[in-house]
């Protein structure tokens, strides 16, 4: 009976649409809905996009990068905005450092006291002369959102058993704040007690 608490709080869900993803987009798909219907339940702002980058016309001197936007802040909250996560689908390379700090200045500028990133990922970053850096410029686009207040996550869906080196591989860019899950309903079941948490940090 105590009064209600606002959620001073806003999340931004990055999605992998990197060709790799081909075998996970479905489930990832299921997770984005589900966490966009329990923000908007919720009342707080999100954003969600998908990133890749044009493999076919990438060169030394230009290397295009796709952020595609399916649910802008602005309508987020809106009751008929989900259908259009169904957009998101495997397309070419990732260079995720890239976009996580596109994402995250976006995100230091919005006026919520508590910030969230989620990066819905396949792991390794992969694109034209990035394959050796991909790793520690991720980390480091981790680290300096981090460093802006940002809380960032990575989750990975494995479809097989949880391999070494994919729990390594988030490590060594998300440190300990990673989920690795089976199917979209084992990332449900995962991701809803670590909701919970995050958004008991952001109660005025």
């Amino acid at each position: 009976q105590t009064e209600s608490k606002e959620l001073d709080a806003v999340f931004y869900l990055l999605v992998d649409c990197s060709g790799s993803m081909f075998n996970k987009m479905d489930e990832v798909k299921k997770s984005v809905i589900l966490f966009h219907e329990t923000l908007k339940q919720l009342k707080i702002s999100h954003s969600i996009s998908g990133f890749w980058e044009d493999a076919s016309n990438a060169t030394k001197e230009n290397k295009p990068n796709i952020l595609h936007q399916v649910i802008p802040f602005s309508s987020s909250l809106s009751p008929s905005v989900g259908p259009n996560i169904m957009q998101l689908q495997e397309e070419e390379d990732n260079r995720d450092g890239l976009m996580i700090r596109i994402v995250s200045e976006e995100l230091a500028k919005r006026s919520e006291k508590h910030k969230f990133l989620l990066v819905f990922t396949d792991g390794e970053p992969s694109a034209l002369d990035y394959f050796q850096d991909g790793i520690i410029d991720t980390h480091e686009a981790v680290k300096q959102a981090r460093k802006l207040g940002i809380e960032v996550i990575g989750t990975f869906i494995e479809e097989e058993e949880h391999q070494e080196e994919t729990s390594q591989l988030m490590k060594n860019i998300y440190q300990h704040h990673y989920l690795i899950a089976s199917n979209a309903e084992d990332l449900r079941l995962q991701l809803k007690p670590m909701l919970k948490k995050l958004l008991l940090r952001s109660i005025q």
